[in-house]
């Protein structure tokens, strides 16, 4: 009788080789995420003076995290569906496998009981035994690698979800609350101070001289436009003097500060308010778009005090 011998040997080694290659590579994935998620970013020193500093490093952080969250759902995805090809290449073998398992079965019990074969039925029994055997253990491997892929894959999707809680509590740290005073009747003389450029810009000093660095559209009308110059206003530092004497005179004769803040000049109006709440003077503010030009007029509103 003819003897049976398998013919996919060959696509099993290749199968196998490249199922050993797609392992290693998720592994090295996986150390290399496991790196990555490991590593803390080193936070900078707050000193309680530079909020937007430590937004700043919230914001770079939850980018950083979102990049890095994409890059492990393509990843996951990738591996997904390389990984289900896979498994379904050794499910697609296993069942080869089997059937060749049981036909080698029949084929061995077939010639046990051919008493009319010239071949030697205990040598092609013994051969068609290990065989058999051989293909049993291919199964085992099957599935043990099918089990190795699927846990890893529950291994990456629990690291994507506790990045994803990561980045939620970053993004939660980044809500800032903010509550303002409850505003009143004006019931002084308001002097105005235009902010913008991270410079003060006062309309007029306190003896009614018109501030040099604002100009005045039309000029000498009572009704006007003010655009500040830049480079031409106050310093907080290096004018500092000055500042603290208008305050005084304004203490002096009773006035409250109107601010019209611009976005560039957020930061000089928190220490600016320091020095008003040192000279005990009341404030209110109004903040302008950035291209905005304010108008004044003995007709137009302020802001009321706080």
């Amino acid at each position: 009788m003819r003897k049976l011998r398998p013919k996919s040997e060959e696509s099993l080694d290749l199968l196998l080789d490249t199922l050993c290659n797609v392992f290693g590579g998720i592994i090295l994935i996986s150390c290399l995420l496991a790196l990555l998620t490991s590593s803390r970013p080193v936070r900078p020193k707050n000193d309680g003076t530079n909020s937007d500093g430590n937004g700043r490093f919230l914001a770079e952080r939850l980018e950083a995290a979102t990049k890095e969250l994409a890059g492990l759902q393509t990843i996951l995805n990738k591996i997904k569906a390389q990984g289900n090809e896979d498994i379904q290449k050794l499910l697609v073998e296993r069942d080869q496998l089997r059937a060749t398992q049981n036909r080698l079965r029949q084929a061995a019990a077939q010639e046990h009981v051919d008493e009319g074969s010239n071949n030697d039925p205990v040598g092609n029994l013994t051969k068609l035994r290990s065989e058999v055997k051989a293909l049993d253990l291919k199964i085992i491997d099957g599935k043990a690698r099918t089990q190795a892929a699927t846990a890893k894959e529950r291994d990456l999707a629990s690291r994507l979800q506790r990045l994803k809680t990561q980045i939620d509590e970053t993004e939660a740290k980044r809500v800032e609350y903010v509550r303002f005073p409850r505003e009143h009747t004006a019931s002084k003389n308001q002097f105005n101070l235009i902010l913008k450029y991270g410079e003060v810009f006062p309309l007029h000093h306190m003896d009614g001289r018109v501030f040099a660095g604002v100009t005045r559209i039309p000029p000498g009308n009572p009704t006007f436009t003010a655009i500040p110059n830049k480079s031409a206003g106050w310093d907080l530092l290096k004018d500092r003097t000055a500042i603290l004497e208008m305050l005084a005179d304004c203490k002096q004769g009773g006035c409250y500060i109107a601010i019209y803040v611009y976005p560039d000049s957020f930061e000089t109006f928190r220490s600016l308010k320091e020095l008003i709440y040192s000279a005990g003077l009341e404030y209110g503010f109004d903040i302008k778009p950035e291209y905005h030009k304010s108008r004044f007029g003995p007709n137009g509103s302020s802001p009321s005090p706080l």
